[in-house]
């Protein structure tokens, strides 16, 4: 009976499968300086490997307005290449010491397309200064990030939906949100949801609004029941 307990931990941890290991063969950091009036946001990606590697990063800068609670973001993404223990800078962001709006900038870096390096900025989510995210197991937890990856204006249009509908939930997932967009037979596209690797919900992208509306309420709700059964296992996984 004493062998219980640890069948039902490994069986939940294969349920759960392998986590995403990040920020190891690739580091994602932001560095700060701090000048009279400004913060300088220095977005840096190094290579601890002796191998060449050809990535892809992705900065999102989410901005939230203080008084009106209105959403914008920008989304910058290019590939770069990391010589054996090469460290480079892949951006610059500067943010007036006297912004009030919460503005949150996340950096990821791609190899394929998998996620092996992330970290995190927020400011003016606690304090009036940059702070960054408490680190936890492998890196940085990034909560209620929903990253894009479309190609036409329906995918747009159903990322937009998607996402208003996700923020406006405060589900606030504590893994990143993916909507990606592929070719298909003739003139169609695929738009897939994924949670990190995990296929959330998959469909034929319409020129169609109440459409995809609707397909976003039809993904809202199992993102939902995902994020909701993840905190089940975890509660498990702690028990045992």
């Amino acid at each position: 009976m004493k062998l219980i307990p640890h069948m039902i931990f490994i069986m939940l941890c294969c349920q759960l499968g392998v986590a995403q290991i990040t920020n190891k063969d690739v580091v994602a950091k932001f560095k700060i300086k701090q000048l009279d009036d400004s913060y300088t946001i220095i977005s840096t990606a190094t290579n601890t490997t002796e191998v060449y590697k050809s990535l892809k990063y992705s900065l999102l800068i989410v901005q939230t307005a203080k008084n009106t609670g209105e959403v914008t973001k920008t989304n910058q993404e290019e590939r770069f290449t990391l010589e054996a223990n090469e460290t480079k800078e892949l951006g610059i962001t500067t943010v007036d010491k006297e912004e009030k709006d919460k503005i949150v900038i996340v950096l990821l870096i791609y190899e394929e397309d998998e996620i092996i390096g992330k970290d995190r900025i927020a400011i003016n989510e606690k304090k009036e200064k940059p702070k960054q995210e408490e680190e936890q197991n492998d890196g940085i937890e990034l909560k209620g990030i929903v990253i894009e990856e479309t190609k036409t204006k329906p995918g747009r249009d159903f990322y937009e939906a998607f996402y208003n509908a996700y923020t406006f939930s405060n589900i606030n997932g504590n893994k990143i949100v993916g909507v990606y967009e592929t070719l298909s037979f003739g003139r169609s596209t695929i738009i897939q949801v994924k949670i990190e690797d995990v296929l959330i919900q998959e469909f034929i992208g319409k020129p169609d609004q109440e459409y995809l509306t609707q397909m976003a309420n039809v993904t809202l709700r199992k993102v939902y029941k995902y994020f909701k059964d993840l905190k089940k296992q975890e509660k498990h996984i702690k028990q045992y």
